[in-house]
């Protein structure tokens, strides 16, 4: 918009300033955009400046026809283009690329390759961190960077995230919420810079003080003179006095960084351009203070601060690797070049995210603005440069979908599988060259406080999805059960669909309840799924219409109940007898564990009758790679301990609730079918049912009083163990990259 305005401005000012000349120079070979363009064909034809190309050593260009338009120039052909020097590796996560390039550079050093001809693109600016203290065993100091970092890749935002998480839920109830002083206490660099002792004091006050909130007294108490006070006397409601508190806080920390600015030159550089926004919006409000309602705009706009403000993080080194990012490719010509993330969606970048706009294609197109065309455009052109100069080229991509990357290799290298016969090299379980450091698990001894929330916890209930948590890793079972800080994780796509789903049969088979299924009961099923598919979603998302993701939502839901209806319906057909007995049953029995007894409970999707025989069921959203889950008996302490057993111990804690069931005691001695009903693996529309087979007899039952010799045991060990006050909170064991996910 700038350079539209400069334009049409371009003659007057001119005019004005006759004795004034521009030069430009630029390369044929490089892509400009309309606005580019049309500014230097204005200095050739107004006679007001010297242009020269540097592909011809600075041949003066005299003729607007002699200036290259890209739509009249012929690009360069990926499939024109030799690409036997190229190799694509595919890996499974996002940090094994480190991996990957830690290695190709180490190889090439050891060949005698000189640093400095060998780039490494950044596909995702998101590794430039992890690759270069990766890379600094292999070269010391001997790179070159040169990137936008984005602000939102520094961990330090998330420091200030749960201040304003704080100060706008004081705002809103007028006291202090006391999972978010947790968090912010818990933060890591709260707690290496100011907070010296342990926290559990501040635990064990709340505790006895029995409530959401922590009083004043308390902080006062403990954190008076201490700097981490600013924050908890910040006047929310008054937007001034809220902005110098923030600012305040921001050079606390700045002095604090600068005792150490080598190794903390991102924060230094964050905390710098955040207070520059903060006294820039400090001169705004002063100026429309009746416009500024207090600490919820100020989040917002911080919020607007971390998703669209960068750092230029370069360190210059002539004879060093490179590091840059796609876009300055242009400008380097490298021998040996190493591309990271060559996934859809961020080599070129997804046309949604990079490009979102409120004008439609068609008026951008009318009136010259713009389009996604031309930026992706620029990137193929920059890409097929690379492939024509390098001698040796890498392209790295990641196989697998997450929360950073779609998991689709680029359209760049489709076009390049097209153009030759290269096969994809797949790496995994990659180990870094020198990584000797040993990564210390945390570990935290149950203080009296702790083991009476453990006690408090078994009495309400202890459900198979807590003990997974446990198995999976105790740390966090002791974030999220014991200091009950659920709310840190935003809900999975996935975690939704679930719900969604668990809720929508419930409805749909609630009227079925007690009764056989039937053709008739099939059709009307048929008939309103749809309709009370989006009358959950609605009430789900809390809005009056399904828009954006939701659609995407509404669409995976749906299919699910379409094929579980199918998959209903073909054994009605065969004639087989299903009786619905219960929906989402919620059921739970007492376990007696040492001194103390444990409430266990579950929520059972769905118990029926198949052909006389009881069946509990799961209802699962993920497809399944297997047919049938067998429980040998040499594993079956393993299913209570190992979290990739979790759907097995699901099943069979909830056979346990049945028996133990007032409604089903007299069904002892006739034990039910436990099976998991989930998505078929290379089968479209297919739904499968995957029956648990017991021992090596490949039973289909087993007897209440086997499961309380074999299995109950193991159950009851495994829960003593949680409760046991003498075994500390241990961190599973995570891989050193891990974290980084």
């Amino acid at each position: 918009m700038i350079f539209r305005i400069a334009i049409s401005r371009l003659n007057n000012f001119l005019l004005k300033n006759s004795d004034i000349r521009i030069i430009l120079f630029f390369s044929k070979s490089q892509l400009l955009n309309k606005c580019e363009i049309e500014f230097i064909k204005k200095i050739i034809q107004l006679k007001k400046g010297s242009i020269y190309d540097l592909d011809k050593k600075n041949i003066l260009i005299k003729n607007t026809f002699d200036f290259f338009i890209k739509k009249k120039i012929k690009p360069t052909l990926i499939n024109d283009i030799y690409l036997n020097h190229i190799k694509i590796i595919s890996v499974s996560k996002e940090i094994e690329q480190v991996k990957i390039v830690e290695k190709l550079v180490y190889k090439m050093i050891k060949n005698g390759i000189n640093p400095y001809k060998i780039g490494i693109i950044l596909g995702d600016k998101y590794l430039t961190i992890p690759l270069f203290n990766s890379l600094k065993k292999i070269l010391s100091n001997n790179i070159s960077i040169s990137i936008d970092y984005p602000i939102k890749n520094i961990p330090i935002h998330y420091t200030f995230f749960s201040i304003f998480e704080l100060l706008l839920k004081k705002e809103k109830f007028k006291k202090f919420y006391g999972k978010d002083i947790l968090r912010l206490l818990s933060d890591g660099y709260i707690k290496k810079f100011f907070i010296k002792k342990n926290l559990s004091f501040i635990v064990d006050k709340w505790n006895v003080e029995n409530s959401n909130f922590i009083p004043e007294s308390i902080i006062n108490k403990y954190l008076s003179k201490n700097d981490i006070n600013i924050i908890f006397q910040i006047q929310t409601h008054d937007t001034k006095k809220c902005i110098i508190g923030i600012i305040s806080f921001i050079r606390k920390l700045k002095i604090i960084f600068i005792s150490n600015s080598k190794n903390n030159l991102l924060e230094l550089k964050f905390l710098s351009k955040l207070e520059i926004y903060m006294q820039k919006l400090r001169i705004l409000v002063r100026k429309t203070e009746k416009n500024f309602l207090g600490i919820k705009d100020i989040f917002n706009i911080y919020q607007q601060f971390i998703n669209t403000e960068k750092i230029p993080y370069i360190r210059k080194n002539p004879k060093g690797l490179n590091i840059i990012e796609f876009i300055d490719s242009y400008f380097e010509n490298f021998e040996n070049t190493i591309i990271t993330s060559v996934n859809e969606g961020v080599i070129p970048p997804d046309r949604i995210k990079k490009y979102n706009t409120f004008i439609p294609f068609d008026i951008r197109n009318q009136f010259n603005l713009s389009i996604f065309q031309e930026n992706e455009e620029i990137y193929h052109h920059y890409f097929r440069k690379i492939l024509k100069n390098s001698k040796d080229i890498y392209l790295i991509y990641k196989n697998q979908p997450d929360e950073l990357n779609s998991g689709e290799k680029s359209r760049l290298i489709h076009q390049i599988e097209i153009s030759s016969k290269l096969s994809i090299e797949k790496k995994k379980n990659f180990s870094f060259l020198f990584s000797k450091s040993k990564i210390y698990p945390i570990v935290i001894k149950k203080t009296e406080s702790m083991i009476q929330r453990l006690y408090k916890i078994s009495t309400h209930g202890i459900s198979p999805s807590s003990i997974y948590l446990y198995n999976y890793n105790p740390l966090l079972f002791y974030y999220k059960k014991i200091l009950g800080l659920n709310d840190l994780e935003k809900i999975s796509m996935k975690q939704q669909v679930g719900k969604i789903i668990h809720k929508t049969l419930e409805i749909l088979y609630h009227p079925i309840k007690g009764y056989l299924i039937t053709i008739d009961w099939i059709n009307e099923m048929k008939k309103n799924y749809e309709y009370i598919t989006e009358k959950v979603i609605l009430k789900y998302i809390k809005n009056s219409f399904i828009k954006g993701k939701n659609i995407l939502l509404y669409s995976i839901v749906k299919n699910y109940i379409k094929n579980f209806i199918s998959w209903e319906e073909g054994f009605v057909h065969k004639g087989h007898q299903i009786l619905i007995k219960e929906l989402e049953c919620s059921s739970s029995t007492i376990l007696d564990i040492g001194k103390h007894q444990v409430n266990l409970y579950g929520i059972i999707d769905r118990i029926d009758e198949y052909d006389g025989i009881t069946r509990i069921i799961d209802y699962k959203i993920g497809i399944s790679k297997i047919k049938k889950i067998h429980i040998p008996l040499n594993k079956i302490e393993n299913i209570f301990q190992d979290p990739d057993n979790k759907n097995t111990m699901q099943l069979l804690i909830y056979m346990y609730l049945w028996f133990k069931s007032p409604i089903f005691l007299g069904l002892k001695n006739s034990p039910p079918i436990i099976s998991i009903v989930s998505p078929e693996k290379d089968k479209n529309n297919s739904i499968l049912t995957i029956p648990v087979i017991f021992f090596h007899q490949k039973k289909k039952f087993i007897t209440y009083e086997c499961y309380v010799k074999i299995f109950l045991p193991c159950l009851i060990n495994r829960i003593s163990e949680i409760l046991n006050p003498k075994i500390p909170i241990i961190e599973k064991k995570i891989g050193i990259f891990d974290k980084f996910f």
